[in-house]
């Protein structure tokens, strides 16, 4: 029987709407509890089929011109990244930089952590989402696992990294480049930290981890369950905390020392079809963190996670998906139901 319980609770809201020539208007508003962490996200039935209020289709002429105008300055492109990107210590990368097909790794020219690269995600400027193939991203995650290993046997003393990535400018992207970084630091990042602590509560309380917990329950529920793809197990969040978010599991893997090949192929391809799916939704940009435990330790309380959102889509005068309540408040609104959202992406999935 699972430990694990999905709590949620419905508020009725009242008022007289001038859409509706002055009547009575009473609106039902769904609030999520994520079962780990607490986070709450709301949903509001009245704005579903009204997204584009909130999240205007791309424009897709106006992205090809902001690709077209800003290749020229772009200093990945046409081979530049050889002249004009940074180089690491031979003691650490011989040779300064991690290469695979068109992906490149390199350190990040203004860093925020004891570790921080970029990963070049091939030699075309700009891409839309339904361009990311598996084997393109499967290079660049297994560049970032080497990168990864060889940070953690030269400094044991920085077991905590991910791998993330901002995709266009309202991602938070400076360039149009596809690239992904890597983080590594003597300390987790706060939300890190707050996984590792609930997932360590969780197994004190409950006897068992956690994150196996959530894939079992999942794969049984149904509802917002997407596939298993090699030992990954893929399904969209209960309660995101960002819109359309698409999580997996690693139910095996405590730590990104104990990954094999067929695992960074895993998240290739469940990021590349997330991604399909995204583009068949016509959302153009999206941020992902996958998490790992501490390098070098196999804790039973907790599996590496990855959480891959869309962001707000490319076209003129675009406005931040973020306000108040996500960025203060730290809840989310939900547009798509979890469960609407999987029936969606579940079909690149299958």
């Amino acid at each position: 029987m699972s430990k694990i319980s999905f709590t949620s609770w419905k508020q009725v809201v009242e008022f007289h709407s001038p859409i509706k020539n002055g009547e009575l208007d009473s609106q039902s508003i769904e609030v999520r509890q994520d079962p780990l962490t607490g986070h709450q996200s709301v949903l509001n039935q009245a704005l579903h089929g009204k997204i584009t209020f909130a999240f205007p289709e791309t424009d897709y002429d106006y992205l090809r011109r902001r690709m077209s105008e800003t290749v020229d300055q772009c200093f990945m492109c046409g081979g530049k990244w050889r002249a004009t990107s940074p180089r690491y210590p031979e003691q650490l990368l011989p040779g300064g930089r991690l290469q695979k097909g068109e992906v490149v790794l390199f350190p990040n020219l203004f860093p925020l952590s004891a570790y921080h690269a970029v990963v070049m995600v091939g030699e075309k400027h700009g891409r839309t989402l339904d361009e990311f193939s598996p084997s393109l991203l499967s290079d660049a995650f297994s560049v970032s696992l080497e990168f990864i290993r060889r940070c953690f046997e030269k400094d044991p003393q920085t077991p905590y990294f991910t791998i993330n990535a901002n995709f266009m400018p309202p991602a938070g992207s400076s360039i149009m480049h596809p690239h992904i970084q890597i983080l590594g630091s003597p300390l987790p990042s706060t939300h890190h930290r707050m996984l590792l602590e609930k997932s360590l509560a969780y197994l004190r309380d409950t006897g068992s981890c956690y994150w196996t917990d959530l894939v079992q329950t999942e794969r049984e529920s149904g509802t917002r369950w997407l596939a298993d793809l090699g030992k990954s197990s893929w399904f969209t969040a209960f309660s995101p905390i960002g819109s359309n978010e698409v999580d997996a599991v690693w139910p095996e893997k405590s730590n990104f020392c104990e990954w094999e090949e067929a695992d960074i192929s895993a998240m290739a391809l469940g990021v590349s079809r997330a991604l399909l799916a995204y583009h068949e939704m016509k959302f153009s940009s999206f941020n992902f963190t996958c998490f790992s435990g501490p390098l070098g330790k196999t804790l039973p309380e907790f599996r590496c996670f990855l959480r891959l959102v869309n962001r707000q889509n490319m076209h003129p005068h675009y406005r931040t998906d973020d306000f108040y309540l996500q960025k203060l408040l730290k809840d989310e609104i939900i547009l798509t139901p979890p469960e609407d959202l999987a029936s969606l992406m579940g079909k690149k999935f299958r």
